[in-house]
């Protein structure tokens, strides 16, 4: 993100107050959970939380753009363990920019009041693309300046509290026998080091040889894979979920498309989905959630300044691939004597901004964040004084933050972003699961600062007498509070460095917090440390299309046309239907078929139905109740195909062949 002074002083302006929003937990004691003679039992339940258009989406400030459709659809997917004796485990992993403190907390509220669910149970995972809406955050600061527009927007949050509590809840009621196991395996040459001379920068880096081929070692390359079988009704165990977590930025695709869309990780989470599918002869392909590891600092390797569709999905299916290849390799590791712990503090940093040592500043924007990432960066704005990367404080520089420029100055940026305004109420959580051990924080953090942290956890298992285990730490998890850097790579203030509000000790205070927690989970099972209850008060912003008349009839506008384009061609198929409020952009709309044998047949190209749950089917709002359907890298025109746009509003489906003009 680019947070320029522009932005700050403009999205200000453009909000007004909202109702405070009260949560209880004290007075919320989870239900009891029901008798089980399973040691373990698990479901997996995916739900669509595509919007509709019109949502200012989140990561690129005021260079994103307003959603107008979307391009790959927008998931959330829940994965919900039980030990036989113990509290579940429920992770829900999202297509959105990052976890959300509020989301939490109104989830939490509502399950420990009908379900077995406590707070500490309960992971809100993201993967961090930048073209989900924004506007659900639990602070203002990064409601105002994330994405476009500013305000949190209410009937947003509901609709994603709504449906991420109904996956929830639909899980636990279908809660079967399970077998589970933790893999981890090096996935190379699809990801760059975007800071490489802050890397560089860490003393623990020895290595200082700066060459272009080192972007590509200066990674975290680790993908931890946790699989999940259910028992079927006829008594074997199958596939049926999956959730990953890798270090890769979810900015293969540029600023410069309006649609909603889950960038690389649409192309992770459907390939190793369809390979297992195809592989184990599954009716239905399996459930998969990939999120973010210690992304802070890692960028796809896609073409340098040629951000597109093309270059993400090279980069996806070949992550995905692998992954598949890490998921066969635990076919013999899957086991039911399965521990789960899990472990979460809420920590506010404004009150407690000290452990051990390690000691944050007040919260502060560093102008080189204003200047955005090497792939990203601003226009213009990237070569002035200060805020082009790596051009630290040296005079006055023995504040508590250190080398930072502050945006706008010292003087005048807490007047346009005060103190109470950044996020400063952390949840930090910690997890075991099986053999493996997570740490679940609310920032993106570098790999360094991720290896920082690790060795904390590391050092916490010794000490409680277990042997050492694979430790994930997982970035933008329950809440977002950008950036954390080692102090070595906060000491340069390239992009990563301005974006670390709380100052240079901001990783060391983390690596004390999460190895605290999870000795602590060691010695005490599960607990949450929150306070009674959580108020927000936050700025408003009105951006779900209000209701209008629906329209009598649905028809089409034009002729269908075969769009030739260098990248990927496409149909495009135009018509009018109802208001936007009323086309459930949630809810499958697009399909192609074939005629086969005198009938129209879905069509199915490599094991995978050409719908709009996949790649290449899309949908724009042109405004008002006018369409476009887009079906990229169509099949060849060697038989007869037809759009079908599925009914809405009482209308029934609109069937569109398509001709080519030799037709």
């Amino acid at each position: 993100m680019r947070l320029a002074l522009l932005a700050l002083c403009t999205v200000l302006l453009t909000a007004c107050q909202s109702p405070e929003l009260h949560y209880e937990f004290a007075n919320a004691a989870p239900q009891p959970a029901a008798e089980q003679s399973a040691a373990l039992l698990g479901a997996a339940v995916e739900v669509d939380i595509t919007p509709p258009p019109g949502l200012p989406k989140d990561g690129f400030a005021i260079w994103s753009a307003y959603g107008d459709g979307f391009r790959t659809r927008l998931k959330a997917r829940v994965f919900y363990l039980r030990p036989k004796g113990g509290e579940p485990l429920v992770l829900v992993q999202s297509d959105l920019l990052a976890g959300s403190e509020i989301l939490h907390a109104a989830l939490s509220q509502r399950l420990a009041a009908v379900s077995e669910i406590a707070p500490q149970n309960l992971v809100l995972a993201a993967n961090h693309t930048h073209a989900a809406p924004g506007q659900y955050f639990g602070n203002d600061f990064y409601n105002q300046r994330a994405s476009n527009a500013a305000g949190f927007d209410q009937r947003w949050f509901n609709f994603l509290a709504q449906r991420i509590e109904g996956a929830i809840l639909q899980a636990r009621g279908q809660l079967r026998p399970a077998k589970l196991a933790v893999g981890q395996s090096d996935i190379w040459g699809q990801t760059r080091n975007r800071a490489l001379e802050p890397y560089l920068n860490n003393p623990e880096v020895t290595d200082k040889d700066a060459s272009p081929a080192r972007v590509f070692q200066a990674i975290n390359p680790t993908l931890t894979l946790v699989r999940i079988d259910l028992q079927d009704d006829d008594g074997q165990y199958r596939p049926r979920g999956v959730f990953s977590s890798f270090s890769i930025h979810g900015t293969g695709i540029g600023s410069d498309t309006a649609f909603y869309h889950a960038d690389v990780w649409a192309y992770i989470a459907n390939e190793l989905a369809w390979r297992v599918q195809q592989q184990y002869g599954l009716h239905e392909k399996p459930i998969h959630g990939a999120f973010e590891a210690t992304h802070g600092d890692v960028a796809p390797n896609v073409k340098f300044e040629h951000l597109s569709y093309v270059q993400a999905r090279r980069v996806g299916s070949n992550i995905g691939a692998q992954a598949f290849a890490l998921f066969r390799q635990l076919d013999g590791q899957l086991h039911e004597r399965v521990e789960l712990h899990s472990a979460l503090r809420e920590v506010d940093v404004l009150q407690q901004p000290s452990i051990g040592s390690a000691s944050l500043c007040q919260p502060g924007i560093g102008a080189a964040l204003a200047a955005g990432p090497i792939e990203h960066h601003s226009p213009l704005i990237w070569r002035l004084p200060f805020i082009h990367p790596g051009q630290p404080k040296i005079w006055f520089a023995d504040d508590c933050q250190g080398a930072k420029h502050w945006l706008g100055t010292h003087w005048l940026q807490p007047l346009i972003a005060p103190t109470e305004e950044f996020p400063h109420r952390l949840l930090i959580q910690t997890l075991q699961i099986d053999n493996s051990y997570w740490a679940m924080l609310p920032f993106e953090v570098t790999v360094m600062s991720g290896q920082l942290i690790a060795e904390q956890m590391q050092q916490r298992l010794a000490q409680a007498g277990r042997p050492a285990a694979p430790v994930v730490v997982s970035s933008v998890a329950n809440g977002y509070t950008g950036c954390v850097t080692t102090p070595g790579e906060y000491a340069l203030q390239y992009y990563e460095g301005g974006h670390t509000l709380y100052g240079p000790q901001t990783a060391p205070f983390l690596a004390q917090h999460s190895g605290r927690l999870l000795g602590e989970m060691l010695e005490r099972g599960n607990f949450a440390e929150l306070p009674a209850s959580r108020d927000f008060d936050l700025d408003s912003g009105n951006f779900w299309p209000a209701s209008a008349p629906q329209e009598p009839t649905r028809q089409l506008l034009q002729q269908p046309q075969l769009i030739n384009t260098e990248e990927e061609p496409y149909w495009r198929v135009r018509w009018q239907d109802q208001p936007s409020a009323a086309m459930a952009f949630d809810q499958p709309l697009l399909q192609v078929e074939t005629l086969q044998h005198g009938a129209w047949q879905p069509l199915v190209r490599e094991g995978r139905r050409e719908d709009d749950q996949g790649f290449d089917l899309a949908v724009r709002w042109l405004g008002g109740n006018h369409y476009e359907a887009r079906w990229y890298n169509p099949a060849a025109a060697s038989q007869p195909y037809r759009l079908r746009i599925a009914p809405r509003a009482g209308q029934a489906a609109l069937l569109v062949e398509l001709k080519t003009s030799a037709e």
